[in-house]
């Protein structure tokens, strides 16, 4: 039994398993036959040999309580070997043992202690092939009754050849008929579970292989018995079923993506606005003192040309006029330039946030950059931001995505890592290690628990609902690391310990 469940774990075919089955049954059931019939054959051919035996006894039983003749019984011996050459050798014997009488004249007069015990009412049979080299022999040992006393016994030896061949013919025709009856059987069980299991279960996997490569599915339809409808009904109702999901779940991904874009669109918008915003009213002050400063210049001017025409022009106003306009253009250009610059960054900040080119970029410097465009946000703060690390990583990638990440970094450590009075201090580190770039971003703020660190990328999660928060920045940076600069994001963080953010990306990004 623990074989055969053993087979039926191995990963056979039903054919093949139900055949070795079939022909194991078949085996267990012909060893049992054979065997009862060499059992049956051999009984048969004990009780001839006791009946030829006991017939040999009666004869010698009369003949000796007649006469108590030695010489009569080696006679009748001599006549049986003579008239039935199977018989190999007779033997008569006392209750001691003693040979009295036996077709090999040499033991008459020897003990045989080993026939002692064996002198009872019974007929003792034993089978051997020692004693006749190469000959199989039955000895069969009858008790000698005189006067309803035993007095001794008479052994009886046989050739059994002619017998063994007959048992082993027997044993071959059964075998052969075994194996052909196996055979055909084995043929018949192979048509019928072909016919009743094998082909419903091939239209079934070849419905199912259907449904695997994307095929339109047709339902399996398989005339049969009770249960290989059901079997086939279900399959119909659970490739339905999952034809359903699997649209429901195809329409609800393009609605998911949709919506996902429509956020992420509306995040990066929100934070371009409020660039504008910032920069706007950042660049109003230099543009407005720049404007009062060319009024004042205008007007001296003006005063100017009065004295010139009137002749009334002193060296002390012409040098008082010098020195209030070299004063007044510095404050002009100054302004200018803080203003140009302030543009700069911000051109080139927001043409990065809203397009997909990529370029070559100095990452250090562009960060300072992105610092630069953000300033009129964090002015509104007492936070203060520092880039270190090396200048000369470069890389040919996305810098909007770079641009992106670090203001939801900065907006995102001034929102929940910071209270509104605080003074925060942040700092980003740019290196380079085994061809890539590694960017590490940290604060040093209230930090999160280890509950709010295992969610931290995830959409819509935020502490700060309350406050407007979407939930999206974070994911919005772990989106763009890994699939726009194909790069990994870690985050490490604990409570009153700040948060140090490590991103690495290759300094080529595929397209």
């Amino acid at each position: 039994m623990k074989s055969m469940r053993r087979l039926f774990k191995f990963n056979l075919s039903i054919k093949l398993k139900m055949i070795i089955l079939a022909a194991a049954v078949l085996t267990v059931l012909t060893l049992f036959h054979l065997a009862y019939t060499a059992m049956m054959l051999r009984s048969a051919i004990n009780e001839a040999y006791s009946s030829q035996l006991k017939g040999i006894t009666t004869a010698i039983n009369g003949r000796y309580e007649e006469s108590h003749s030695i010489e009569d019984v080696q006679q009748i011996f001599d006549y049986i070997t003579y008239r039935n050459p199977s018989v190999l050798e007779l033997t008569m014997f006392d209750l001691k043992g003693k040979v009295l009488a036996s077709t090999d004249r040499i033991t008459v007069g020897e003990v045989e202690p080993n026939v002692v015990p064996l002198l009872d009412s019974k007929t003792h049979i034993s089978r051997s092939t020692t004693e006749y080299v190469g000959i199989p022999t039955v000895k069969l040992l009858e008790p000698l009754i005189e006067d309803g006393h035993i007095i001794g016994a008479v052994g009886f030896t046989i050739n059994a050849s002619d017998e063994e061949r007959m048992i082993q013919t027997r044993i071959q025709r059964t075998i052969v008929v075994s194996v052909i009856a196996g055979l055909i059987l084995i043929l018949l069980l192979f048509t019928l579970q072909r016919r009743i299991l094998l082909k419903p279960l091939l239209k079934l996997r070849e419905a199912a292989f259907s449904v695997k490569s994307g095929k339109a599915y047709e339902p399996v339809n398989i005339p049969g018995s009770m249960e290989i409808n059901e079997v086939a009904s279900a399959f119909n109702e659970m490739v339905e079923t999952l034809d359903k999901q699997y649209k429901d779940l195809q329409d609800a991904m393009v609605n998911l993506r949709s919506t996902q874009e429509m956020l992420i669109q509306a995040e990066k918008m929100s934070a371009l606005g409020s660039l504008v915003a910032g920069v706007a009213h950042e660049i109003n002050t230099p543009i407005g003192i720049g404007v009062t400063a060319a009024s004042f210049v205008k007007q001296r001017t003006e005063e100017m040309e009065k004295l010139i025409r009137d002749g009334k022009l002193k060296r002390s106003d012409l040098q008082h006029y010098i020195e209030n306009m070299s004063e007044t253009t510095d404050m002009i250009l100054s302004n200018l330039h803080r203003s140009s610059e302030l543009v700069r960054s911000f051109k080139q900040v927001s043409v990065d946030q809203s397009s997909e080119v990529q370029r070559r970029v100095f990452i250090k410097g562009y960060i300072e950059e992105v610092i630069v465009s953000l300033k009129p946000q964090l002015k509104r703060t007492r936070h203060q931001v520092t880039v270190e690390g090396d200048g000369e990583v470069e890389a040919f990638t996305y810098p909007g995505a770079i641009s992106q990440i670090i203001t939801n970094f900065l907006i995102n450590s001034a929102t929940h890592a910071y209270g509104p009075e605080e003074a925060g201090r942040m700092e980003l580190h740019i290196s380079k290690r085994d061809g890539k770039a590694v960017l590490v971003y940290r604060d040093y703020g209230k930090g999160m628990e280890e509950e709010t660190l295992r969610k931290i990328f995830d959409p819509f999660f935020t502490t700060n609902r309350s406050g407007g928060g979407t939930g999206l920045g974070m994911h919005i940076v772990y989106n763009i690391v890994t699939q726009r600069l194909n790069g990994t994001i870690q985050c490490h963080s604990s409570p009153g310990e700040g948060a140090v953010f490590t991103i690495e990306f290759p300094t080529q990004v595929e397209v």
